[in-house]
């Protein structure tokens, strides 16, 4: 930096052979490569690398760390450091501090020793400022009339669009009409009470209440040693008779039977060694 005095260059003060130095507000007149700065990054104020985003009436706080012409670098500090907002509108700054004001981006710089650094980017996030609600068709809706058991999809359409567009859809009164998926509350039968013998299967019809509710259920029995839901589980086979001794080319019949008898009597037949004897099922 360049000392002027009554507009002319003034070079350091030399006496005796030694050259000396002043000091103004603290800082030395005629830099050295010491203490003359000739970088200044933006970091987070806990020195790690600096935000770039800035959430709806938030703020972050911003510190500088200074590289010098010697070389060497200064450490993290907040003091003796400028810091500025291009864009006021977007965010402004006191201090260290950078605060939300608008969606947008806003240039941040930091001076240091006469020396200002890169512009740091920051985006801040937009306020959503309207929401209207939107049928199908993406037309607007202000009211909706609906029967028992109807319903109607609308989707809600936020501005600016790049506001968040996460939101939480409720209803006043929800005795009346609820968001979301109808809810059941009940189901109904065809009987009461059934009394089965073994082996014996009814049909029996449920429905979920509401009846515009979805239909799906599961069925299930507390006590699956007397009786069971859907169809019977085979337990064993029985085979007559249980042995055969057989020359070649002879055949002969056999029963077989899946247990319990009112189980479905489907199976498939094989022989273990198909070199012996073959099957063949009918």
């Amino acid at each position: 930096m360049s000392i002027l005095l009554n507009g002319r260059k003034l070079a350091k003060p030399l006496r005796n052979g030694v050259t000396w130095n002043a000091l103004l507000d603290g800082r030395k007149l005629w830099g050295t490569p010491a203490d003359t700065v000739t970088g200044v990054e933006i970091l987070n104020e806990d020195g790690t690398p600096a935000p770039t985003s800035l959430p709806v009436n938030g703020s972050i706080r911003l510190a500088a760390r200074a590289t010098y012409a010697d070389g060497h670098t200064g450490e993290v500090t907040t003091s003796g450091v400028r810091f500025t907002s291009l864009d006021t509108s977007v965010a402004t700054i006191s201090g260290n501090t950078v605060t939300w004001r608008h969606g947008g981006t806003a240039l941040v710089t930091a001076t240091m020793g006469g020396f200002t650094s890169a512009a740091l980017s920051v985006s801040a996030a937009y306020a959503p400022e309207s929401v209207t609600l939107l049928d199908e068709a993406g037309k607007p809706v202000t009211a909706v009339t609906l029967r028992v058991g109807e319903a109607v999809n609308v989707r809600a359409n936020i501005l600016p669009a790049g506001a968040s567009q996460e939101y939480t859809a409720t209803v006043k009164d929800t005795g009346v009409a609820r968001v979301g998926e109808p809810v059941p509350t009940g189901i109904r039968t065809g009987v009461e009470s059934l009394t089965l013998r073994v082996g014996e299967a009814q049909n029996i019809t449920v429905n979920v209440l509401p009846d515009y509710v979805s239909q799906e259920f599961t069925a299930s029995i507390r006590d699956t040693k007397i009786a069971s839901s859907g169809q019977p589980v085979p337990t064993g086979v029985t085979v007559t008779p249980d042995s055969l001794t057989l020359r070649a080319g002879e055949t002969r019949s056999i029963q077989v039977g899946v247990q319990p008898d009112y189980a479905p009597q489907e199976f498939t037949a094989t022989v273990k060694d198909s070199s012996i004897a073959s099957v063949k099922q009918q």
